[in-house]
């Protein structure tokens, strides 16, 4: 009877754009039954209909939500920002530009300023170009560039210096970090890193900082996104063979404690 009442409310149209949550109160209310919302949950899932409802449903449907997921490789998706960096002096900050590429969530270039100006942004580009060694390819070979939509991120200047280079450009929604949510995640990591200092006396000091900083993150850094590969092993296709040689000595470990518990039974 429980099971005809979830499906009933799941199917009914009046319903469509009702949480599990608002379905399992409702249920309450008007059958006099509870049914958990994870039993809702559960049964939506079976049927394939868990996904976004009500206002988010038709934010999709209007393609409004955006979908990275053909991003699959390195240096096709790479999502760029600006953090402000406090200093020892009130009401002044540098500021952090940061490329990432959103596959590996490997550090490609960044760049440590006293401005906040789009030929600062274009310079780090140039930079994680050159890093990659893309500066000469193909324009289909390049990257895409995700940000969100900040002034320097939109300029003239910004629009001609992407279209010179054949790079489209994505931007989040507007009021929406979780559509660039890996470089949001990242200076997350950064202002969070116990050796951050969070303020910086003089730039150098903040640019000397930084060079330590992404040589660690993307070189000695666990990602836990990455299976705890280190971002630039991850980045260059290195991945696999590292997961094999983890499972390996996973594997000879487990073999031993086996060997030794079977003679410890024996013994005794």
């Amino acid at each position: 009877d429980e099971r005809q009442l979830v499906d009933k409310y799941i199917a009914d149209k009046e319903f469509t754009d009702a949480s599990c949550r608002d379905l399992s109160i409702l249920v309450l209310e008007r059958e006099d039954v509870y049914i958990s919302h994870v039993t809702f949950w559960e049964a939506m899932k079976s049927k394939g209909i868990n996904g976004p409802r009500g206002v988010y449903s038709r934010r999709r449907e209007n393609g409004k939500e955006p979908d990275y997921s053909w991003a699959t490789e390195p240096n096709q998706l790479w999502a760029w920002d600006i953090t402000w960096l406090r200093t020892c002096e009130r009401h002044k900050y540098f500021y952090l530009y940061t490329v990432l590429d959103c596959v590996s969530r490997k550090v490609v270039g960044w760049a440590v300023s006293d401005r906040q100006t789009s030929d600062e942004a274009q310079y780090v580009w140039d930079k994680a170009l050159v890093n990659e060694n893309l500066i000469d390819k193909p324009a289909d070979q390049l990257p895409r560039s995700l940000c969100d939509r900040g002034s320097q991120m939109r300029s003239i200047s910004t629009r001609q210096f992407f279209k010179a280079l054949g790079i489209e450009q994505l931007y989040s929604r507007p009021r929406t970090p979780n559509d660039n949510p890996h470089i949001e995640a990242l200076f997350s990591t950064v202002k969070n890193h116990p050796d951050y200092p969070g303020r910086f006396a003089t730039l150098e000091e903040a640019k000397q900082y930084f060079e330590r900083f992404f040589d660690w993150y993307n070189n000695h850094h666990y990602h836990t996104s990455l299976g705890m590969i280190p971002p630039a092993k991850y980045h260059a296709g290195q991945a696999s063979q590292i997961l094999v040689e983890r499972e390996a000595v996973k594997e000879r470990t487990l073999a031993r404690r086996r060997s030794f518990y079977c003679r410890s039974g024996s013994e005794k």
